[in-house]
């Protein structure tokens, strides 16, 4: 795999970030929109669009390996997929918790400082976009830029 078809670097891979994510939310996230839409926040927020890109899809970014990630998981018993109708619903399973808890207590003794901020992030996109419909995340002005650019564009 080059470089550039890396989902995540392998250096911001560690951090699990959609994983993290899930549990900012309490340990559920009801829509793909909603999941994608609050990982490019996130992403944006601590600055690592050169390392990870999103695709510009007709609903606005996407994350191009997240369904590939959501499936190891589900396999890995670190989430459960469930389908409501059209909306895909994602949660955290006991084990996905206990993964994510590990992971957050070794990264704040290895990489303390680098931690902090990603945390901080993670935890303001979710207190603003839990009780949020992805379709409210998607008319939010970052988001609606990303949508002006062309389809498959990379943002």
């Amino acid at each position: 795999m080059t470089e550039k078809d890396e989902v995540l670097p392998e250096e911001e891979a560690k951090y699990h970030p959609r994983l993290w994510m899930l549990d900012e939310f309490d340990g559920e996230i009801n829509g793909e929109k909603k999941f994608h839409k609050s990982l490019v926040q996130y992403r944006d927020s601590v600055g690592l669009k050169e390392e990870w890109s999103f695709v510009r899809a007709p609903r606005g970014p996407t994350d191009p390996g997240f369904t590939e990630i959501i499936e190891k998981y589900d396999d890995l018993n670190l989430i459960a997929m469930e389908k409501e109708g059209q909306i895909h619903i994602y949660k955290e399973t006991e084990k996905g918790s206990r993964f994510i808890r590990g992971l957050k207590e070794g990264l704040r003794i290895l990489k303390k400082d680098q931690v902090q901020s990603r945390e901080t992030n993670l935890q303001l996109v979710a207190k603003v976009n839990k009780e949020r419909l992805g379709s409210d995340i998607e008319l939010d002005d970052d988001i609606q830029e990303m949508k002006e650019l062309p389809l498959g564009h990379d943002v």
